[in-house]
């Protein structure tokens, strides 16, 4: 059972680096309590950080893709080694690398915790501050 909770979570973990490509990323798989925590100086809950997705996504022409590359499971946390790539409507181009560790209350997301290059992140996209 315990193996087959750890593949729900990477399934699970690995459906919301999807999401981010359509600027939508489900409610359903958190907790109530969930947060994003972002290193570049954010802690949101899930809705939150849902509508700044939404925000970012209207400033690509097709959306943030996210590739995933290693992925590892241990206990109630999965971490993914990604890559991303985004055109944006002003002309730059997005490219980060990122460390997402999803730490699960069971089979729900209560944490995500995205380590990434802030400073590409604040160049390219317009965060209205």
């Amino acid at each position: 059972y315990e193996g087959r909770m750890a593949d729900d979570r990477t399934q699970s973990a690995l459906a919301i680096l999807r999401a981010i490509g359509t600027g939508s990323v489900p409610i359903e798989p958190f907790t109530g309590d969930a947060r994003w925590w972002w290193n570049g100086g954010l802690d949101l809950p899930i809705a939150a950080f849902a509508a700044l997705l939404a925000d970012l996504h209207t400033q690509t022409e097709d959306g943030i893709a996210v590739t995933p590359e290693l992925v590892l499971s241990q206990d109630d946390s999965v971490m993914i080694e990604a890559t991303s790539a985004a055109r944006l409507i002003n002309g730059r181009i997005y490219a980060n690398r990122y460390i997402f560790l999803f730490h699960f209350d069971g089979t729900a997301i209560r944490e995500v915790r995205e380590y990434s290059d802030s400073a590409h992140v604040n160049a390219t996209f317009d965060l209205g501050g």
